[in-house]
């Protein structure tokens, strides 16, 4: 329209072969000219009052919410976000559906409820409740269901409630070391020397001499070779098998001797993207090896710098290193337990954990260290080779 206006305000105020004569000659150019601009201006200053007023979206950050059922009060929520600040007042009803969990069983159920958003806010929360359950099962489903959104429009139907269970007897998967070698679709092996952030000894290789499967042990060997010279094995299922909460049990016997360093452990499955120790590490069991009769535990991650928590088991006049003991770790959305010998001695909770990073998959880690910041360098005690033998791996979801 404003194109149509132009044309006519030009062909009635000047002929474009008029030459320009005086001020009254460009006035007549001038005019339509500023009259042209402020017609655009009006009609875009409308189209994009137009734009913005485009309803926006509900949307939630993921496709299922984790409800552990061993939350204290089993009170939680879910987060629901617009995708743009509106000028009008938003809302949206929504209840709950069972799937395979049942409310008045599992969930409380909602049968009526409203998110209201405010002209400019764009976060609201859908408050629910689970229900304390000791019964054994799997894991249970239920939905929040979303309908008649007003002034703004649905992105998904709902969000699915994923009800997790921490009772974890259902075995998930095993690692019984009974192949002639070991499985590199489950394993990695990891290589070389350069200290590993630690200022380590040892040169980790793929060699049998250092990591090898003997009638259904894996055996990790730290080996001696000239001078000050070690080598060691370190396998892990980085990319290959990786988990969320559960309980894991591993059957070891220990080596011993000063600066010998086994450990049993997990790290992030985002390492490589968030490095350490955003990523989160989880220490199973770890061993000094002039300390042989104590196991130590500890989880490490960032909260505005490396923080981290760490307790210890003792035997009672015995050594790791004498004979095989089953060393588990439980981990729920909630807290974290390490066991010996279906022992506790390390309990921690999610709120002791600001910035809890263990929501998300880790994968297995078992290697020998040789020397460290930590254990300290070999000496005339120290003697090789100092093994570590897996009996198995358990996994208990």
């Amino acid at each position: 329209m404003w194109l149509i206006f132009n044309v006519l305000l030009q062909k009635e105020l000047i002929s474009p072969s008029e030459p320009l004569k005086d001020n009254n000659s460009l006035m007549k150019i001038t005019l339509p000219i500023i009259l042209t601009i402020l017609i655009q201006s009006v009609i875009l200053t409308s189209c994009k009052d137009e734009d913005s007023s485009v309803n926006p979206k509900f949307l939630v950050s993921e496709n299922y919410v984790p409800a552990p059922e061993d939350d204290p009060d089993g009170s939680l929520s879910v987060s629901v976000f617009l995708s743009a600040v509106s000028d009008k007042t938003v809302s949206v009803d929504y209840v709950t559906a069972d799937s395979t969990a049942i409310a008045g069983k599992d969930y409380v159920a909602i049968t009526s409820g409203k998110l209201t958003f405010q002209p400019g806010e764009l976060a609201k929360e859908i408050n629910f409740k689970v229900l304390p359950d000791t019964a054994v099962k799997k894991d249970v489903y239920f939905s929040i269901k979303f309908n008649n959104p007003v002034n703004g429009t649905l992105s998904k139907p709902g969000i699915t409630i994923r009800i997790i269970n921490v009772d974890f007897t259902n075995l998930a998967w095993t690692e019984d070391f009974t192949t002639m070698a070991l499985n590199t679709t489950i394993w990695n092996y990891e290589q070389g020397a350069g200290g590993w952030g630690n200022n380590e000894l040892q040169t980790y290789t793929n060699l049998p001499d250092n990591v090898h499967l003997d009638s259904g042990y894996l055996h990790i060997t730290a080996l001696k070779t000239t001078g000050t010279n070690y080598t060691s094995g370190r396998i892990n299922t980085q990319g290959r098998k990786q988990f969320t909460y559960g309980r894991i049990d591993i059957r070891a016997k220990l080596p011993e001797g000063k600066g010998i360093w086994p450990a049993l452990w997990m790290l992030g499955s985002g390492f490589p993207t968030q490095g350490w120790p955003a990523c989160g590490e989880i220490d199973m069991m770890e061993l000094l090896g002039h300390e042989p009769s104590v196991a130590h535990g500890a989880v490490h991650w960032n909260s505005n710098g490396h923080k981290s928590r760490t307790n210890s088991f003792t035997l009672s006049n015995d050594k790791f290193s004498s004979g095989f003991h089953i060393f588990s770790f439980t981990w729920t959305p909630n807290k974290l337990i390490w066991m010996v010998d279906k022992q506790q001695y390390f309990f921690l909770t999610r709120a002791e954990m600001p910035d809890f990073p263990f929501d998300l998959p880790q994968f297995l880690i078992c290697n020998v260290a040789v020397g460290g910041n930590w254990p300290g360098s070999p000496d005339g005690t120290t003697v090789f080779p100092q093994h570590m033998i897996v009996d198995y791996i358990r996994i208990y979801q």
